[in-house]
């Protein structure tokens, strides 16, 4: 009885998939009730606050690009905090504020026949449920969503979750391939303003990064080829400011002193003499921090990410970085400059330094390192870590690096299907693509 009044007066199945609703203007039973457009900047802005908040300060904290140095940021960066309770939030959101309402959308689009809007939501639930299953390995989905139908949804192995985010990402592609239907997406899609093309770059920049976790570069490669052509069609979230401020921005409001810029990754830019960029990254994180502003625009994957896809498959392939890969491992580094507003000078300064690498000498290590630090505070940088040993960190406390999330702890309370907690050791239970 105390489970299903919990459940009840939170409004949430919080066996995960099972949230029936956080937006009190949709009607589980009748989600025709709500337009398609109406939910599309709630499940948006859902989605990159959950990427860039508690999701990108913990990733961002296990591969040291940041330390935790007061209160319970310490105990995370020192692993030790990393417990279930932890967790809730997070999983809550992701679950309930993204792929439920998700859910729902899809249900309206599909019975209006909007197939950009359609197209568009299968790309978001494909990016959802890969970063879902990149740190939480096996996840509920195909049982999931059925409200008091089915409280406690099994568990799908990660191999069949990938197989449904390529499948969306393929299938996303067609939707927006077709004629839009009755409504064009629109403004309405705070992340790319209802340009389709972008919409289909976006979901092969997706896929290039879900094969790359599976080693099957060359498909990656063909992926990446065929998305973003510069940093101007990134996917990402522009916040807008103080009263709806980037959500690093507002934890350094709130919780100032917390956290700060890593001395690891002070000590790499340092020996690489990369300077500039690091006079950007290295400041206190306060609302004066002129990088984590409060009308930061975050991507939730990017031109320069995908540029350094193609890099790494260019070395992996046996070409030492070359030719197409080498401009890419370029193209990489110099849109991280741009991000940071430095001029070309700056860039061209760093290309000319004696510890910077010559085209044909690439490794997998130089990379990635590179890689690390163009993607600041990017979540994906945790998957890096993980399927390729670089940066060779060394473990803040113990004898190893987390290579994973714990489930939430409403989890392992009120879903009889997940693994026990005493059977998920979060330090050597590698997801299934990094095993």
């Amino acid at each position: 009885m105390k489970k299903y009044f919990y459940l009840a007066t939170l409004l949430l199945f919080l066996g995960c998939a099972d949230y029936i609703g956080g937006d009190i203007n949709a009607d589980p039973n009748s989600p025709n009730n709500v337009p398609v457009a109406s939910q599309f900047p709630s499940i948006q802005i859902s989605l990159a606050d959950s990427y860039a908040g508690i999701y990108s300060r913990l990733t961002s904290m296990l591969t040291q690009q940041v330390e935790g140095v007061a209160r319970g940021c310490t105990a995370f960066y020192q692993y030790t905090g990393l417990t279930p309770d932890r967790f809730v939030t997070l999983w809550e959101n992701l679950y309930g504020s993204v792929l439920n309402e998700i859910q729902i959308a899809k249900s309206n689009a599909s019975e209006q026949k909007l197939n950009h809007h359609l197209g568009a939501l299968n790309i978001m639930e494909a990016f959802t449920l890969m970063i879902i299953t990149d740190v939480w390995d096996d996840i509920p989905y195909s049982s999931a969503f059925q409200g008091i139908d089915n409280n406690e949804p099994t568990y799908d192995k990660q191999e069949l979750i990938y197989q449904q985010v390529f499948d969306l990402l393929d299938d996303g592609i067609a939707l927006l391939n077709a004629s839009p239907g009755a409504i064009t997406l629109g403004s309405e899609d705070v992340f790319l303003n209802g340009n389709t093309d972008l919409w289909i770059k976006t979901a092969y920049a997706i896929k290039a990064r879900g094969l790359m976790h599976f080693d099957r570069y060359d498909e990656a490669l063909a992926a990446a080829q065929k998305s973003f052509e510069s940093s101007t069609e990134n996917f990402g979230y522009q916040y807008t400011g103080e009263d709806a401020a980037f959500n690093w921005y507002r934890f350094n409001r709130d919780r100032t002193g917390d956290i700060e810029f890593n001395p690891y990754m002070r000590t790499l830019m340092q020996n690489k003499q990369d300077l500039d960029r690091l006079g950007v990254y290295d400041q206190i994180f306060d609302t004066n921090n002129t990088f984590i502003n409060a009308d930061h625009y975050f991507e939730l994957i990017s031109y320069r990410e995908v540029q350094f896809i193609i890099a790494e498959v260019n070395v992996r392939n046996g070409n030492g970085g070359t030719g197409e890969g080498y401009t890419a491992f370029l193209n990489g580094i110099e849109s991280s400059f741009g991000k940071l507003n430095l001029p070309e000078t700056t860039f061209q300064s760093y290309l000319n330094n004696e510890t910077f690498p010559q085209e044909g000498l690439l490794t997998i290590e130089e990379v990635i390192l590179e890689k690390y630090i163009a993607l600041f505070l990017q979540p994906e940088v945790y998957s890096d870590f993980r399927r390729t040993g670089y940066p060779a960190l060394t473990p803040v406390s113990g004898s190893a690096i987390p290579v994973r999330f714990h489930y939430s702890a409403n989890e392992y309370e009120y879903n009889s299907n997940t693994p026990l907690e005493n059977e998920v050791n979060i330090f050597t239970d590698r997801v299934g693509w990094n095993q």
